[in-house]
């Protein structure tokens, strides 16, 4: 049967999204070329028009979301934040986050479990990754200390670290765990996290 004709940004993508699913489920060290162009249903000269190898691929991978993460990031940093803090709207920009890495859960689990642990190169992009969500944490911080909204004596670059490590145990075990993830659940129980505690409540 003759294969379908794509432009090539779509084949390119169709490559990609093979990959990651490949990736996603067999590991980087157990996915073969011939896995990903068997998965893709595309013949090996096709692959070698578009990536060297899976160490490319991979890396292009890694880098297709590090675009997604960094047109979102760009989507809620143009978002007007209140004067003051409202649950809701807490509550909202959380789970547009959470929704992101459901939405991306295969790429997610490539990303959170491969991409730290194959070479430097994977790491360096592993690191842009980070800053990138840490900067959009300090600055938001930082604004809404600004607006007397957050009390001064909190370190922003203290924050960004605190609610990193909780976004990654977040992701890789629940959401990644999980086929159907509670989303509203994890929000309501992280958004109670930042406004009160784990003290008593003493909401106004």
């Amino acid at each position: 049967m003759a294969r379908t004709i794509l432009d090539k940004e779509t084949r390119r993508q169709q490559l990609l999204d093979a990959a990651i699913r490949v990736f996603a489920r067999r590991g980087y060290l157990e996915t073969s070329i011939d896995d990903i162009i068997t998965e893709a249903d595309v013949a090996r000269g096709t692959f070698y028009l578009y990536f060297p190898g899976k160490k490319e691929i991979f890396l292009a991978v890694i880098d297709h979301y590090f675009e997604l993460l960094s047109e979102l990031v760009k989507e809620l940093m143009a978002r007007e934040w209140p004067a003051k803090l409202e649950r809701a709207r807490l509550k909202e920009h959380v789970l547009t986050w959470l929704r992101f890495f459901a939405e991306h859960r295969d790429l997610t689990k490539v990303i959170y479990r491969e991409a730290t642990s194959i070479d430097p190169e994977f790491e360096d992009r592993w690191n842009r990754l980070s800053e990138t969500v840490k900067r959009f944490l300090v600055e938001r911080v930082r604004r809404l200390q600004r607006n007397g909204v957050l009390r001064e004596t909190l370190d922003p670059r203290a924050w960004a670290l605190f609610m990193e490590g909780i976004f990654h145990t977040a992701i890789c075990n629940y959401i990644l765990q999980s086929d159907r993830p509670d989303l509203d659940w994890l929000a309501e129980q992280w958004v109670d996290f930042m406004l009160w505690g784990i003290t008593p409540e003493r909401r106004p």
